[in-house]
C-alpha cells in the first residue's frame, strides 16, 4: 500500500486526502494548528457562531455541496437574503443578486449606466457559459487583460467603480486595477446563484471530514525533500518518509520548504496574499441597523469613496433574546496600515469607522471579537491563471510533491477544494508508473 502525507488540513488538503484514501492509499494529514479548516474558522460568540473567515457557501459550488451531503450536513444550509447593500457616494443601495435591474431602480446606477452593464454582462456570459469557475486554470484564455480597464470598457466605467470593484474588494480584500479579467469571468458564472450559510457554523465540515483521516495537529513541517523513492519530511525535527505529498499551505510556506523548484512551480509560488481584519461586534436585541441594511445580508464598499472598510455583514439572533451581531472585515490596503496596531486599538478604528455607517454602534456595542488574516486571499493579477494551467501541463508523473491551496485555484472554497482534488489525481496517476530514476536522480543532484 502506498503512503502519502498531505500537509494542511484546510478544505484542499483534506479534499486531496480524502480522494487518495479512497483510492486505497495510506494518508497522513500534517497540521500545524490545533483544529481543522485553515481559513474556514467559526467559533463561538454572542450566544451564536460567526464565520470568521469563509463567509458563505454558494448554491453552485461544484466541490464543496457534495462534501456537505456527505458530512451529513447539507440539512444545516441555509439561504441568505439576495439582497445586498452597495455604496456610491455618502449613501448605500439594495441591491437584489438575481434582479439586475434593481442596479438601476435602486439608484446604484443610473438607466443608461445599468443597460450598458447589462450589455456587457450578455456578452461575458457567454464567454463562461461552459467554464467550471472554480477550476481556476481553465479561464486561461480571459487572462489577458487588467480587470478594471477591461469592465470599464465592456461596462462602463460606473460600473467598474460601483458594482465590480466593491465586489473584488468585499469578497477578497483587494483591488480591480492589477486584477486579471479572468477573475470577473469566474464570478460572472455565479450569476443567480443562492447565497449558503451552515447553523452552528461550517466549520463543521472539516472538523467532518478530518474525523475520517489520521490527522496529526501541531506538526510544524521544517523541510521537504524528494528522494529517489518517494519524499521525506522533518517535522517537529523528526523526519518522515512517503510515497509522495501534496502541500497543501499558503504560498510563502511551501516556497520556504522548496528551496528547488522545477519548471512551472516557480511561477505559481510567487502568488500573494491580501491581508484583511475582520471585527465582530455583538449588540443588544434593542439594537437595530438603519433602514437599508436592514434587508440584507451583507453590504459592500466602494473604495473609491476613500474608507478602510471592504464588507459589513448582519446575523440576526436566533430567538426573540439574542441580540444581532454586525460584522467588518478590512481591505488590504487599511489592514496594511494599522495592522501594528495592538488589538485593543485595532478594534477601536474598526469600531470608528463602522460608526460612520452605523450611527452608535461604538455605544451599543457589549462584546466584540478580533479575527487578523495576514494571507486573507490570494491576488489574481494576469497571468495566474495561465500559471497554475502551465503548472499543471508541465508537472511530470515522476514529481512526488505537488502544490494545492486556493493560490492554485479560484479564490473561494470551492476553488481550493478542487485543487486538492487535482493534487490527488496527479499521485494517484504517478503511482500507477514506474519511477523513472534517472529524472529523479537528475532533480535531486
Amino acid at each position: 500500500m502506498r503512503h502519502f502525507i498531505v500537509v494542511g488540513a484546510g478544505i484542499a488538503g483534506l479534499n486531496a486526502a480524502r480522494h487518495l484514501q479512497r483510492a486505497g492509499c495510506s494518508v497522513t494529514v500534517l497540521e500545524a494548528a490545533h483544529a481543522p479548516g485553515g481559513r474556514i474558522r467559526s467559533v463561538p460568540f454572542h450566544g451564536q457562531t460567526i464565520e470568521c473567515g469563509a463567509q458563505f457557501v454558494s448554491s453552485r459550488y461544484r466541490y464543496v455541496l457534495p462534501l456537505l451531503q456527505e458530512a451529513r450536513l447539507a440539512s444545516r444550509l441555509r439561504k441568505t437574503s439576495a439582497v445586498a447593500a452597495m455604496q456610491r457616494g455618502p449613501v448605500f443601495h439594495a441591491v437584489h443578486s438575481k434582479r439586475p435591474w434593481t442596479l438601476g431602480t435602486s439608484g446604484q446606477l443610473t438607466w443608461g449606466e445599468t443597460w450598458q452593464m447589462l450589455r456587457g454582462g450578455l456578452a461575458t456570459a457567454r464567454e463562461v457559459r461552459s467554464v467550471d469557475p472554480s477550476h481556476y486554470a481553465s479561464l486561461a484564455a480571459l487572462d489577458d487583460e487588467d480587470a478594471q480597464a477591461w469592465s470599464t470598457r465592456v461596462f462602463g466605467e460606473a460600473a467598474a467603480r460601483y458594482f465590480f470593484e466593491p465586489m473584488v474588494h468585499g469578497l477578497y480584500f483587494h483591488r480591480l486595477a492589477g486584477t486579471s479579467r479572468a477573475l470577473l469571468g469566474a464570478l460572472t458564472a455565479f450569476n443567480g446563484a443562492d447565497t449558503l450559510t451552515v447553523d452552528g457554523g461550517w466549520q463543521a465540515l472539516p472538523r467532518a471530514m478530518a474525523s475520517a483521516l489520521d490527522v496529526r495537529y501541531g506538526a510544524n513541517v521544517e523541510q521537504v525533500s524528494e528522494t529517489l523513492e518517494g519524499v521525506r519530511l522533518c517535522v517537529n525535527g523528526e523526519w518522515l518518509d512517503a510515497d509522495g505529498a501534496v502541500l497543501a499551505v499558503p504560498a510563502h510556506i511551501a516556497r520556504a520548504w522548496l528551496p528547488q523548484t522545477r519548471l512551472g512551480e516557480s511561477a505559481v509560488l510567487e502568488a500573494r496574499y491580501a491581508p484583511s481584519v475582520h471585527v465582530a461586534l455583538g449588540l443588544p436585541p434593542s439594537w437595530s441597523a438603519p433602514k437599508v441594511f436592514q434587508p440584507v445580508y451583507g453590504a459592500l464598499f466602494a473604495p473609491v469613496e476613500g474608507g478602510p472598510l471592504a464588507a459589513l455583514t448582519f446575523q440576526q439572533g436566533k430567538t426573540p433574546g439574542d441580540g444581532p451581531i454586525v460584522c467588518a472585515m478590512l481591505g488590504e490596503q487599511a489592514a496594511a496600515k494599522v495592522g501594528h496596531l495592538s488589538d485593543t486599538a485595532l478594534v477601536r478604528f474598526v469600531v470608528e469607522a463602522m460608526a460612520a455607517h452605523l450611527p452608535g454602534i461604538d455605544r451599543a456595542a457589549v462584546s466584540t471579537h478580533l479575527q487578523r488574516w495576514e494571507a486573507a486571499e490570494p491576488r489574481s493579477p494576469v497571468g495566474r491563471a495561465r500559471a497554475i494551467a502551465a503548472y499543471r501541463n508541465t508537472l511530470g508523473r515522476d514529481r512526488r510533491v505537488v502544490l494545492a491551496g486556493d493560490y492554485l485555484g479560484s479564490p473561494w472554497t470551492d476553488g481550493a477544494a478542487e485543487t486538492g482534488h487535482w493534487a490527488a489525481q496527479h499521485l494517484l496517476a504517478a503511482r500507477m508508473q514506474r519511477p523513472d530514476h534517472a529524472a529523479l536522480a537528475r532533480a535531486v543532484a
